[in-house]
């Protein structure tokens, strides 16, 4: 029996839907009701204000409050990805809210948690069909302080995100090499650091590489990003696990990295992670974080989708900001977090709020059957970009005419990148 699973790019809900947005939305939630499991990545906080805002944020301080979760679980999402660089924007207790918020309501979720242990178990959900389908979130940004921990005999468990962390070496000429060599002797860059490894409170370079600051040079060509040995090979483990208890594993990965050439190419160690994904039992790997949308590499069969660009984005609409934010960007640490906005943007200038690319996004629709994808077909997918006519801001509609020939050229373009051939046959794309 065939089943269909989409899942969407990042969730970044932080306000209630207007009551009109609920007469243009038909199209939208006429594709997703025809889909039998239906994913996404829920980017915010649910938290009231109030309590601590941490030290460092995602970029921004996203809370959402439990009395407007309806709005967003009105699309019928079937699971909330929350392994994300904002999951710990409220510290422990914003991420340990979200957790509790969410169980106390029955939604399946996975990505963070009170533990590692507890933020790296996938959800299982059973399909219409009887079978079984488990699914991990994790975050490929990580920030070290929002890393979930494991105990030992002394310490308790450190809540957090299901992390991958990445190494990252720049490959440079031996002339080149020995230029940052004389630098870092002239300047004194690396003298703290010296002085730790000599104490053993930093490791030394690894054979070949020379760190400048925190910077890792190496002559050795090689890619400039690969994950870290020890995150994939826990993560790979636990896909294998997975799969030996249920019939279909989907990951969703969150990632801001590129490749260092386009803003759209995904970096080498996401591909790596992808693609030991499906070497372990995954079936597909949906990638968000980024905020615009990258192309679909077909991997053994499987898909994988860098990222899906976002689903709602009310960054903007966030109500408060804490004032070393506010002081970051020269507003006062008692202005509102509309003023707050305004300083970041140069006055209405700046930030992705202010182009369209990141308002253009697409849906999947993937088939199944016997554990092979049969299928997969794509719709366009546009975001409200400002508010006016009868597009709500941040919210998502199926995309029309010019906005959707121009989703399908950029998908195109992109997945050829990747290996990927795409074709459009009545306003739907599908593999060539």
């Amino acid at each position: 029996m065939s089943f269909t699973v989409t899942a969407t790019g990042d969730s970044l809900f932080t306000a209630p839907f207007p009551k009109e947005y609920a007469k243009v939305r038909g199209e939208l939630d006429a594709f997703l009701s025809g889909i039998d499991l239906k994913l996404t990545n829920l980017e915010t906080n649910i938290v009231e204000y109030g309590g601590y805002a941490n030290q460092y944020s995602g970029g921004c301080y996203l809370a959402t409050s439990g009395k407007i979760f309806g709005d967003i679980a009105s699309f019928g999402f079937d699971f909330y990805g929350t392994a994300n660089n904002h999951c710990m924007d409220f510290s422990y207790p914003g991420l340990i809210s979200t957790v509790d918020f969410l169980d106390e309501k029955g939604y399946a979720h996975a990505g963070t948690g009170r533990s590692l242990a507890d933020a790296e178990k996938p959800a299982v959900i059973t399909l219409p069909d009887g079978e079984r389908a488990a699914i991990f979130a994790l975050d490929a940004i990580w920030e070290p302080a929002s890393m979930a921990g494991k105990p030992n005999r002394a310490f308790a468990p450190r809540p957090g995100v299901n992390y991958l962390r990445r190494e990252t070496v720049y490959t440079v000429s031996e002339k080149d090499m020995d230029e940052l060599k004389r630098i870092a002797a002239e300047t004194g860059i690396n003298y703290t650091r010296n002085v730790e490894v000599a104490t053993g409170f930093d490791l030394p370079d690894p054979e070949g590489c020379f760190t400048f600051g925190s910077t890792v040079f190496t002559t050795k060509k090689q890619p400039t990003t690969r994950c870290n040995a020890e995150d994939l090979s826990r993560l790979t483990g636990n896909i294998k696990r997975a799969k030996a208890e249920c019939d279909y594993v989907f990951i969703l990965v969150h990632c801001h990295d590129d490749d260092g050439k386009t803003d759209y190419g995904p970096p080498a160690f996401l591909t790596e992670f992808c693609r030991a994904a499906i070497d372990a039992g995954a079936n597909a790997v949906f990638g968000g974080g980024c905020h615009e949308f990258r192309g679909i590499e077909i991997y053994s069969g499987c898909p994988i989708f860098y990222s899906l660009g976002d689903f709602v984005f009310q960054e903007t609409y966030v109500k408060h900001l804490p004032p070393d934010y506010l002081e970051k960007y020269g507003a006062s640490p008692d202005a509102t977090a509309e003023e707050g906005f305004f300083a970041r943007s140069k006055g209405g200038k700046l930030g992705l709020q202010f182009d369209e690319i990141y308002y253009l996004s697409y849906l999947p629709k993937v088939t199944f059957e016997n554990g092979k994808m049969t299928d997969l077909s794509i719709v366009p997918l546009k975001l409200g970009f400002g508010a006016g006519g009868e597009d709500f801001d941040g919210l998502p509609y199926l995309a029309k005419g010019k906005t959707a020939d121009r989703i399908f050229e950029m998908l195109r373009s992109r997945s050829a990148e990747l290996g990927t051939k795409l074709t459009c046959r009545d306003g739907v794309v599908r593999l060539q």
